[in-house]
């Protein structure tokens, strides 16, 4: 068996693992996908988090979903130092770091296409929202912020080693300009 199916294997036991665990209220002592452990204090809202993923050369905010009211993201696996992972990704390819733009008061619909075999969430503490994020499926949901800023959020589901730990993949912000 190749090195390669074998790195394969650890990382879908690895998920599956995981994904039970979350299921059946084991995973408090795992580490949150992208974000802490459910035990820890999240990251506090205006922090700017830089992402690091290899295909956020370039600008980070998705500026073209400045104005719009719909945004487009998808779920799908990624090469990372510990192999293929999943990892957000906004419209035209831009890393999880910044996914998109909104106004302060108004409502954005969010489209996640989720490519992966497993569960996923949005989660975003300083707004009190969590959302999930079906296996292989189109999930819609809205966000609503009422002041500007940097918003953290995160995947509350362990889904890998590297994602979960750096910003960028299962972890970022979405700014709030001022309206």
């Amino acid at each position: 068996m190749g090195p390669q199916l074998k790195d394969r294997r650890k990382v879908v036991r690895y998920r599956g693992l995981a994904a039970f665990a979350a299921v059946v209220g084991l995973g408090a002592g795992l580490a949150a996908c992208g974000g802490p452990a459910p035990q820890a204090a999240p990251t506090p809202q205006g922090q700017v988090m830089m992402g690091n993923a290899p295909w956020m050369a370039g600008s980070q905010a998705n500026s073209a979903a400045a104005a719009a009211t719909t945004v487009n993201i998808t779920i799908k696996d990624v090469t990372t130092p510990e192999g293929s992972e999943p990892a957000y990704v906004g419209s035209g390819g831009v890393g999880a770091a910044s996914l998109f733009t909104m106004k302060a008061g108004t409502t954005v619909e969010v489209v996640v296409d989720n490519k992966d075999a497993m569960p996923h969430t949005f989660t975003v503490p300083s707004l009190g929202f969590n959302q999930t994020i079906s296996p292989q499926a189109v999930t819609k949901f809205k966000v609503t912020a009422k002041t500007a800023g940097d918003i953290s959020w995160y995947c509350a589901i362990p889904c890998g080693s590297y994602v979960m730990t750096h910003p960028g993949y299962m972890k970022g912000t979405f700014t709030v300009t001022a309206s």
